[in-house]
């Protein structure tokens, strides 16, 4: 049981490299011995790496969205329902803007921790607010937001505008 604990810790510390990880596996599991044995192998081997070494996206475009959230039930609290963030609370906010509602997810990791307790704490509500969002897949995730400026509200800023590339 010693053994199989290590073998976790070293990988949640990063002392085993992406590279070892089914040679690892083949001296705590044995050679497979058939097709099956391969394939189960290949797949165990995949899941770890996609699980602790992650591939980090380079860039991301952003955008912006001029909006508020009216009430507190745009507003809502989820969990994350797999992964390795599995049970890790998110929110989804349905923002008011001139073309209807946009609904975009706040993560904890893509917020600085004043802004995330502003969230959690329906502190936004009824402020006219410039969102900085990017799109994941098939969600838009918050990544940045701050009050409008009287200016800035009155300028002829496209929704959805394109800002800038970030490193991530």
């Amino acid at each position: 049981m010693k053994a199989n604990s290590t073998f976790w810790t070293q990988l949640e510390t990063k002392q085993i490299s992406k590279e070892q990880i089914e040679s690892h596996l083949i001296t705590k599991l044995g050679t497979p011995n058939n097709p099956t044995q391969t394939n189960l192998l290949q797949e165990i081997t995949n899941k770890i790496n996609s699980y602790y070494f992650a591939i980090e996206i380079q860039n991301t475009t952003v955008f912006s969205l001029i909006g508020k959230v009216e009430k507190a039930i745009d507003i809502v609290e989820k969990q994350r329902k797999k992964g390795k963030k599995r049970g890790q609370t998110f929110y989804v906010l349905k923002i008011a803007c001139k073309e209807g509602k946009e609904q975009l997810q706040a993560y904890q990791e893509d917020l600085e921790p004043a802004k995330w307790q502003k969230i959690q704490q329906l502190a936004i509500l009824n402020q006219n607010l410039v969102f900085k969002w990017k799109k994941w897949i098939v969600n838009k995730q918050i990544v940045d937001f701050y009050p409008a400026s009287k200016n800035l509200a009155k300028a002829k800023v496209k929704p959805k505008q394109n800002l800038s590339k970030i490193n991530e």
